[in-house]
Parts: C-alpha cells; structure tokens; sequence
C-alpha cells in the first residue's frame, strides 16, 4: 500500500468511507422502492437512478470528511500504537454504523414521523415492554429485516472495503490521492445545494418524504416538527397539600364531596350503556361503514367535531368515566371516577364489559378494577370473540334483575360500559364485511410503507362493520346509549401510524353519539369533548350534582353552539407530556389548529410553546403573546369558581 503504516491505515478508513457512502446509498434506494416513493430532493418527475440518490451518497461523505480529516491528523502525528488503535476502531465504528442508524430512522421516522433521536422514539422505546403483546407476525418480519441489517450491512462493507484496499495496494499515494479526494470535494460542493432546495419550499409543504436523508436524520437540515422538545416532568399523586395550587386543592375538595340527586322522582331510571369503540375516528360514522351507529346519531346527539381526552385509551377513558381533562389524570382523581360513585348515588348498578385486560399496564387500574363495578367481565384480547363475549355479557347483565332483589317490582337501573377492541389494529372482521378491497392482514408489515396505506385503512373500515354489527344488540329504544372513541388512529396523515404518538387531528379526535329517549336529534358541528358525556349523561336522566361546577364538561342537552364554539378546552398527548389546547380558532380557517402547551396539575403552572396544524406540526402564524392569554383563560377555567354550565 503507502510507504508508510499511518497512509495505510488512512487509506483503508477512506476506502471504508467510501464503502459505507455506497452501502447507505443502496439502502436508501432499497427503502424506496419499499415505501413506493421518490427520494429525490425536487417535485416528483422522472429522474435517473444517479439523480435521485445522489444527495444520500454525497450527504454521507459529507459527514465522514470531518471525521477522517481528525483521523488523518492523529494518525500521521501519533506514535502511540494504543492511541491508533483507538483512532481507527471509534472512526470505524462510527463509518459502520451510519447505514444502519439510516434505516432505524428510516423506520422509526415511517412509524411516528419523527427522527430516530428524539423525545418520542426514546420514549416509545421504553414502553416497548408494553408494546410486545401488540406485536404481530407482520411485525416481526420488519423487526427480523431490521436486526439481519444491523448485523449484515458492517461485515458486507467490511469484506467490501478488504476487496478494494487489495485493488490498491499497488497505487501511490499521489495515485490515491488523485482518485479519492475528488469524490469528497464534489460532494461539499454539492452540499450547499442540499440546504438550498430543502430551506423553503420543504418546509413550507411539510414534504416529509424528502427530509429521510443523512443531514436531516443527524440534524444539519430541520425536518418539519411539533414543535420545542420538552422533557417529562416527574409528577407525585400524593403531593403535600402545601405544596398544591389552592384553587386546584380546592377543586379536588369540591370533587370528593359532590353527590348526584334526581331531580324528577317520578317513574324509573332507563338503562345506560357506554360503548367505547377503540381508535374510532369520526367519519366511520357513516351509513357505508357504520349503519347502526349512523342510525343512531339520526335519532340522537352526534358531536361531528368531538376530541378525546387523549390520543391513547387512558387518557381517554379517564376523561369519560371523570368528566375531567385529562391534566387531572396525575392526582388521585384517578381513583375515584365520578361517573360509577354518581350513578350509584341515584340507584344504578354498574357493570364492565370488555374484550381486553391490560388496565393495569396501561395505569388505568385506578379507574377500571373490580373495586368500582358490581359485575367486572374482562378477558384477554382475541379478536373478534373476545368483542362478541364482552357484547354478550353486557346484554346479559342488561336484562338480569337486581343482584339485591329478585322482585321483579325492584329490578335497579344499570349501567353498562362496554369496551370494544375490534377496530384496533391489525383491524379484524367478519368476512362478511369485508367490503373494502384490498386489505391487509396481521401477515403484512408493521410500520407499514406508504403504498400499502390503503389496504389497512379498508381493513380498518371492515373492522369498524364487524363492531357496528356486534354492537347492534345494544340499541333499545327505552335505554340512554352512548358510542364514542377512546381515541382516534393515524393512518401517515400527520406522518405517523397508530396513535399516542403526537398531538394531531386523527389522533385526538373521536366519533361521539349520544342516544336519549324522547330527546330531539341534533347534530354539533362545534368541539365537544369527553369531558362532556358524563354531564350529558346526567341531562339524560334528570339527575343534577350537588355540585355542577365539580366536573370540567357540560351537558350538550343544554349548551348552545354559541356557547361550544367560545369555550377552550385541552387533548393530551401519550408519548409526549404535552397538551393542545382546543378552542375558537380550532375551526377558524386562517388560525391555528391548537396551542401546545406543557401543563403540571400538582404545580399548578401551564407554558404556552407553540402552534400547531391538523398534523401536529408547528406554525408560526400565532404570537406567543396571543397563546399565553388563551392558556390563562384555560386556567381560570380549569378552577370553575361558580356553580353554573357554559349554557347560561
């Protein structure tokens, strides 16, 4: 080789360079044909194979100049063979290791639209013990090709990169450097074009496809975010009361003490029955997809505009079964859901049915447990019959008499929550409602690549008809029904697949019918949120708190679209512990979809940080000066000082 031991080892590092340039090249090119899109940098036209990849490879020699110039440099001045040692297995290491962060970011961008590091996939990351009985036969094809890379693409580039060093040992150093060092010239030169295409126009169209490329995974180019990165901040549930916000305290006094009182004596108390469809998003509502739902919010209230608590089923549930944003999910108020003490004040028997049991994983033990319902039915997810028993047992337990009395004159009022699994992926159904075609099955991968966007949403339609099928049973006319999401499900609009992922549209948003006998249909247009069915419910069966101003939601019996439209109210994320904040100008064309914001309930402070679109991404079309004033009336609210609704 070189004349020298030093020029040989820097000639074998650039070679290795060189080697891991074309290796991630030909991975990014492979993960394109596999999401079925482009990876150039401009519009999408036809383009040669040379064009289109080009900037992956010339971004990665990019990155590898300084790191070999430093190698370069201690290399030729060091006689400490240790401190070699050192140089050449860190620059290794590092040249090895770029193809393969590529492609885990690759995956991790296509599964939560945010880059390998940061806050999100670190934090998906530790809940992956939570995750695994998720993980399905599709996924574990993508885990295996994910792990055979890892260990694959360093000894090919390494045999690769001993395939050249032998091809030149003959050369001169003048030779060698006549060959190498234009390669890495032309890629700085092309760098800045790099920074010039990708500044404005990608940004501004929040092109996501075109910021999978080595300066955006390692952060010299900005990919379109959700905004400042913030930290978990650790919260006590047994704070000391001196230490606790006094309006908060006193919130929490007034929640403890409030009782439920019929207003109206006469005659019985109707059935209730809370259905809770898992990552319902509200246009499956529809006479195509849904028809028995559809049916049912013909005849009853259907909020077309309604958030969940959260984009994940704790947060969610917690803020139907409270009538509490989901800020108070952090205190005791998790223990003691006011819906079952309220509902027993007034008579009601209460019952939960439901086709999963991993309450506890998800910390929801505190308000679904054994503990809180007179008959508690839950078993293990499988599918479709695990949804038919829990829908089997609700209407079993709907039409028993009294567990006190066996009189047939004392039968006691009962509520119902029934939990549905169904429509949570991998989407199962009946083949009988498998009408959309094409489909994916749990066989398929998981995160899945663009171009099978459509086969999971069909599969997740037909999942929605199976549920509305099994769910049928449930819709009496004598009995108070309720049908909401605990959440909504992305499907790559806001970038990401699933949900609890980040603050958006598909994720926080939810389906919601409420079902009253005797009452007009309405149809609401405005936000709604799951703090409002429990005070709904109540409307619903004439029964009143002690205390009205307790909860944070307001029945939608009464409230006037005026009054919806002006309110603010908050959605939270899982993953992330950030919060949007929902009101006026959510469905105000030239404003903002929500202010982000992090929140502490124990602290009692809130901080505005920033904008956000449908997609969760930031904008900066609003001051910050405008956010702070909205999330101080969020606050003043949160205390509900007076007694009164949002209708009066």
């Amino acid at each position: 080789m070189s004349k020298t031991p030093a020029g040989d080892k820097f000639t074998y590092l650039v070679l290795l360079g060189l080697s891991n340039a074309f290796v991630a090249t030909a991975a990014a090119a492979i993960l394109s044909v596999w999401e079925g899109t482009s990876q150039t940098l401009a519009p999408p036209v036809e383009r040669g194979a040379l064009t289109t990849w080009l900037p992956v490879a010339t971004q990665t020699l990019c990155l590898f100049t300084p790191l070999l110039l430093i190698s370069c440099t201690v290399l030729f001045f060091t006689n400490s063979t240790k401190a070699t040692r050192l140089v050449m297995i860190c620059t290794c290491v590092c040249f090895l290791a770029l193809p393969v962060v590529v492609i885990y970011d690759h995956f991790a961008f296509s599964w939560t639209g945010r880059r390998l590091f940061s806050l999100v996939n670190s934090n998906m990351a530790s809940h992956l013990p939570r995750l695994l009985p998720f993980v399905e036969q599709g996924a574990f094809s993508v885990l295996g090709a994910i792990v055979t890379s890892t260990f694959a693409i360093p000894v090919l580039t390494l045999f690769f990169t001993k395939w050249l060093a032998e091809r030149v040992t003959h050369w001169s150093w003048r030779m060698r450097a006549g060959a190498f060092a234009p390669l890495f010239l032309v890629s700085w030169c092309l760098a800045p074009l790099h920074w010039g295409q990708h500044s404005a126009d990608a940004l501004a169209t929040k092109d996501r496809q075109l910021s999978n490329q080595p300066f955006h995974v390692f952060g010299l180019l900005n990919t379109p975010s959700v905004g400042p990165l913030i930290k978990a901040e650790p919260t006590d549930l047994f704070a000391p009361l001196n230490e606790v916000n006094s309006a908060i305290e006193a919130r929490q006094r007034r929640l403890r003490i409030a009782h439920a009182v019929r207003t109206d004596s006469v005659g019985s108390l109707p059935d209730v029955v809370l259905i809770v469809i898992e990552s319902l998003r509200p246009e499956l509502i529809a006479e195509d997809v849904m028809p028995n739902l559809a049916g049912l919010a013909d005849q009853g209230i259907h909020c077309k505009y309604h958030f969940s608590g959260g984009n994940a089923t704790n947060h969610g549930v917690f803020s139907l079964l409270t009538g509490l944003e989901p800020i108070w999910f952090d205190t005791a108020q998790r223990f003691d859901p006011g819906l079952l003490r309220w509902f027993k004040n007034v008579g009601y028997e209460t019952g939960f049915f439901a086709g999963a049991n991993d309450w506890k994983t998800f910390r929801m033990e505190g308000f679904i447990s054994k503990k809180h319902f007179d008959e508690f039915r839950v078993s293990a997810r499988n599918g479709i019959a695990s949804d038919r028993r829990a829908v089997e047992l609700a209407s079993a337990f709907l039409s028993q008499r009294s567990i006190a009395d066996d009189s047939a004159s004392s039968k006691h009022p009962r509520l119902a929550v029934v939990y549905l699994y169904g429509t949570h992926a991998t989407y199962q159904s009946y083949a009988a409602d498998q009408v959309d075609q094409p489909t994916a099955d749990d066989r398929y991968p998981f995160p899945y690549p663009p171009r099978l966007r459509d086969r999971f949403w069909n599969s997740y339609r037909n999942s929605a008809r199976t549920v509305d099928r099994l769910i049928k049973p449930l819709f009496q006319p004598d009995r108070v029904i309720v049908a909401v999401g605990d959440h909504g499900e992305a499907f790559l609009e806001d970038g990401s697949i699933g949900h609890g992922i980040h603050l958006s549209r598909v994720q926080n948003m939810t389906g919601a019918v409420i079902y009253c006998p005797d009452t007009p249909s309405r149809s609401i247009t405005c936000p709604t949120s799951h703090v409002d069915i429990l005070p709904s419910l109540l409307a619903c069966l004439n029964v009143e708190l002690s205390d009205a101003g307790a909860i944070d939601g307001t029945s939608l019996l009464d409230a006037t679209d005026m009054a919806l439209s002006q309110r603010c109210f908050s959605t939270r994320n899982y993953l992330e512990p950030d919060y949007a904040l929902i009101g006026p100008w959510t469905q105000d064309g030239s404003k903002p979809f929500a202010y982000r914001f992090k929140a502490s309930i124990n602290s009692g402070t809130a901080t505005a940080l920033n904008a956000i679109d449908e997609d969760g991404l930031q904008l900066e079309s609003e001051t910050m000066k405008t956010q702070a004033a909205a999330l101080r009336k969020w606050q003043t609210g949160l205390h509900r000082l007076s007694t009164g609704s949002i209708a009066e």
